[in-house]
C-alpha cells in the first residue's frame, strides 16, 4: 500500500490557553477527497491553516508526500526540511477569497507562478487563461475583483490556487459563495 499523501499526526494547536486542535490525526491518500465537517468554531479552518503552514502547531507533526513539513514547537525531533517548505505542494482557497483588489483577474492568477515559481510571463498568462476557461470566467480576465460577484471571486481564487499546480488542495468553505449549479 502506498504512503499517504497527507499525514496529520497527533496535532495540537492552541491560541493562548485555548486548545483548538487536540491530538488530531488523519491520513489522506493521493486522489482522495476528504471533507471535515463540524460546527462553527470547532477548528476546521485552523486545521487547514496548519496543513498549509500558515499556523504553527504546538505538538504533533504534518507530512506531505512523506516529507516532514511541520513539527510541534513543544516536541523534540527533527525540524522540517527547509527545501520542503519552499516547494509549492499545498494550495489553499480561503473563505474570504483574499484576491488583490488592485490587480486584474488574470494578474491575480499569474502573480504567484511568475514571482514565486519563476514561470515566464507568456507561459503564466497561457496557464491563467486556461484556468479562467475551466472556471467559466475567460471573459473577465481584465476585470478587477470589486466588479465580480462573490461566486465569481471564489472561482478566481480557485483558479489562482490551481495555477501553482499543487499536489494538495485545501478549500475553506469553498462553495459558500457559489450558485448551486456551479458547486458541481
Amino acid at each position: 500500500m502506498p504512503e499517504p499523501l497527507v499525514v496529520i499526526d497527533k496535532v495540537v494547536k492552541r491560541y493562548g490557553a485555548e486548545t483548538v486542535l487536540d491530538r488530531v490525526s488523519l491520513t489522506v491518500a493521493a486522489g482522495q477527497v476528504m471533507v471535515v465537517i463540524g460546527p462553527s468554531g470547532s477548528g476546521k479552518s485552523t486545521l487547514l491553516r496548519c496543513v498549509a503552514r500558515l499556523e504553527q502547531i504546538q505538538k504533533g507533526r504534518i507530512l506531505i508526500d512523506g516529507t516532514l513539513v511541520a513539527r510541534g514547537v513543544e516536541d523534540d525531533g527533527p525540524s522540517p526540511d527547509p527545501a520542503a517548505l519552499k516547494r509549492h505542494d499545498v494550495g489553499m482557497v480561503f473563505q474570504s477569497f483574499n484576491l488583490f483588489p488592485h490587480l486584474t483577474v488574470l494578474d491575480n492568477i499569474t502573480l504567484a507562478p511568475r514571482r514565486v515559481a519563476g514561470v515566464a510571463p507568456a507561459e503564466a498568462d497561457a496557464l491563467g487563461l486556461e484556468l479562467l476557461r475551466r472556471v467559466g470566467l475567460e471573459d473577465k480576465r481584465d476585470v478587477h475583483p470589486a466588479r465580480l460577484s462573490g461566486g465569481q471571486q471564489q472561482r478566481v481564487a480557485i483558479a489562482r490556487a490551481l495555477a501553482m499546480r499543487p499536489r494538495v488542495m485545501l478549500f475553506d468553505e469553498v462553495t459558500s459563495a457559489l450558485d448551486p449549479e456551479l458547486v458541481g
